[in-house]
C-alpha cells in the first residue's frame, strides 16, 4: 500500500475526550425476544486546537426504549486517532471505547460521522474492521466495563477530503435496532434484468433512521398485543396476525397492511413514544382500530414501516448496482426461498445457484417453511433476511412510475390501494428476492407470506 496519505494528519496528536453524561432511562420491558429499551446519551467534546488531525471523536449516543425501569447501555472513554504516515494503513482512524449493560449479553452498536463539528451527520463512514466485532448488531457487553476497538478505514470511505471540524457519533441500542446512514444511494434496476419494467435506475438521497435487524417474529407480535394493544384499544383484522407464525422466534406472516401499522404505533406507545400514525389530517387522533388509510405524522419518534426507497436502501446494504443483498447471485445457503436455477437475467446470466425446490434447511413437512430469523449472514448494515422468509410491507402506495430523478426521501403516491412488498418469501422464486423487484399487493389482502419489519428515526 502507499504510503502517501491524502487526508493530512497529526500523527503527534492523540484526543482523549472525557465524557459529559446525561442519563435518559425510560422503561425496561421484561420481553420474550431479548430486547431490553432505553435511551442513554453521553457526550464527549474535545477542546483542542488541531491542525491536521482529521478526526475528533466526540459524540455518543446509545439508545432504545421501553415501559418500566431499567438500565441503559453505557459508553465511556472514547478515544481516536488516526495512524501515522508511515503505518502500512495511514488512512485508516482507530477508536476505542468501553461500553457495559447490566441487563442485556448483547447490543448493537453504529457509528455516524460529521465533517461540521455534527451539523450534519452525512460522511459515508460504513467500512469499519474489528476483530472482536465491535460493531454491529451483537457487540457481546455485561455489567462489567469491556474496552473495545476498531478501524474506521477513512481512505476507502472518505478519500481526498479533510476538516478540522469532523466528529463521530458512537449509537449503542440493546433493541437490535441498526443505523441506515443518510446518503445518496443508486436505486432500481441496475443490473439490468429484462423483467424488471417499474424500476428505472436513479440516485436518491435518504435521511438517517433505524430499522429492526430482523423482521418482526411472532414472539414479539404476541408480546405487544397481549400485554399492551389488547387492553388500550387497539383492534387487529387478519387471524394471520396473531397466531399464524411457526414459532416465536419466526416471522409473523399471514398480517395484513393494516395490522401492520397499528402494531406499529402500539409499539411505540407501549415504549413511550410518538405514535406515526392517525386518522385525522391534524395528526391528533391515533389509528387504533379497522381499515381506514391513516396519515403519517412527519418527524416523530415512533415506530413505522419502512418506505420504499427505505427499504431498498437498507436491503442494499451499502453495495451498489446488486442484484441480492450480497452480491449478483443468491444461493439458498444465503437466503430462504424456492430455488429454480433457470432463472436468468441481463446477458442471461444464471443468478440462482440453488439447489432448486423448498430451502432444505427448513422444509421440515409443516407449513410455513419460515426460517428462524438471524439463520442467514446478514448484508453489510447488520440486517438479516432482506431476501426471502417473509415478504415485507412498506408504506407506499404502489405506482410503477415512481421512480423519477432528484428525489429525496420519497414516500410515494398520497392515495391508492395498492401498497408495496418487497424481499421476497420462503414460497417465492430468487426473482423476487431482487433489491430492484417491486410487488404490490391490493388492500386489505393479508395473504400467507407477508410479514413486516419497523424503521424509527434518530
Amino acid at each position: 500500500m502507499k504510503t502517501q496519505n491524502n487526508i493530512p494528519i497529526n500523527p503527534n496528536i492523540t484526543i482523549t475526550m472525557k465524557p459529559q453524561t446525561h442519563n435518559y432511562t425510560r422503561m425496561k420491558t421484561n420481553d420474550p425476544s431479548g430486547s431490553a429499551r432505553h435511551f442513554h446519551l453521553q457526550l464527549a467534546t474535545a477542546r483542542h486546537a488541531l491542525r491536521s488531525t482529521m478526526l475528533l471523536l466526540f459524540c455518543l449516543l446509545a439508545g432504545t426504549f421501553a415501559a418500566r425501569a431499567g438500565s441503559p447501555p453505557v459508553v465511556a472513554n472514547v478515544t481516536a486517532v488516526q495512524n501515522a504516515p508511515t503505518d502500512p494503513h495511514p488512512k485508516y482512524v482507530h477508536i476505542y471505547y468501553d461500553i457495559s449493560d447490566p441487563d442485556s449479553t448483547s447490543v448493537s452498536v453504529n457509528f455516524l460521522v460529521s465533517q461540521d463539528s455534527g451539523a450534519t451527520w452525512t460522511v459515508p463512514a460504513k467500512t469499519f474492521i474489528s476483530a472482536e466485532g465491535a460493531f454491529g448488531p451483537n457487540v457481546v457487553v455485561s455489567s462489567t466495563p469491556r474496552t473495545y476497538d476498531l478501524f474506521w478505514d477513512a481512505g476507502t470511505d472518505w478519500d481526498g477530503n479533510y476538516t478540522t471540524h469532523c466528529r463521530v457519533r458512537v449509537l449503542a441500542n440493546d433493541e437490535n435496532l441498526m443505523l441506515i446512514p443518510a446518503g445518496t444511494y443508486t436505486r432500481g434496476n441496475s443490473s439490468g434484468d429484462a423483467d424488471i419494467t417499474d424500476a428505472p435506475v436513479f440516485p436518491v438521497y435518504v435521511s438517517a433512521f433505524y430499522m429492526d435487524s430482523t423482521l418482526v417474529t411472532g414472539g414479539k407480535w404476541n408480546f405487544v398485543v397481549q400485554t399492551y394493544a389488547s387492553t388500550h384499544g387497539y383492534t387487529f383484522n387478519g387471524s394471520g396476525g396473531a397466531t399464524y407464525f411457526k414459532a416465536a422466534n419466526h416471522p409473523v406472516q399471514g398480517v395484513d397492511w393494516y395490522d401492520a401499522v397499528k402494531w406499529c404505533n402500539a409499539r411505540s406507545e407501549m415504549e413511550g413514544l410518538i405514535p406515526a400514525y392517525y386518522i385525522d389530517a391534524g395528526c391528533t387522533v391515533v389509528y387504533k382500530t379497522g381499515q381506514v388509510a391513516p396519515f403519517a405524522k412527519a418527524g416523530v419518534n415512533g415506530f413505522r414501516l419502512p418506505t420504499e426507497a427505505e427499504w431498498e436502501k437498507a436491503a442494499r446494504g451499502g453495495l451498489s448496482g446488486k442484484r441480492f443483498p450480497l452480491g449478483d447471485t443468491i444461493s439458498e445457503d444465503q437466503a430462504n426461498y424456492t430455488g429454480d436455477t433457470s432463472l436468468t437475467g441481463n446477458a442471461n446470466i444464471h443468478y440462482d445457484l440453488g439447489p432448486n425446490g423448498y430451502n432444505a434447511a427448513w422444509h421440515n413437512g409443516t407449513t410455513p417453511f419460515t426460517s428462524q430469523v438471524g439463520s442467514f449472514a446478514p448484508n453489510g448494515y447488520g440486517l438479516y433476511d432482506m431476501a426471502g422468509n417473509a415478504d415485507e410491507w412498506c408504506w407506499d402506495v404502489y405506482d410503477p412510475a415512481a421512480y423519477v430523478a432528484g428525489q429525496t426521501d420519497p414516500q410515494g403516491p398520497s392515495s391508492g390501494d395498492s401498497r408495496v412488498v418487497r424481499g421476497g418469501e420462503w414460497n417465492d422464486f430468487a426473482n423476487h428476492a431482487r433489491c430492484a423487484d417491486r410487488s404490490n399487493n391490493q388492500l386489505p389482502n393479508s395473504a400467507g407470506g407477508f410479514g413486516f419489519r419497523c424503521v424509527r428515526g434518530l
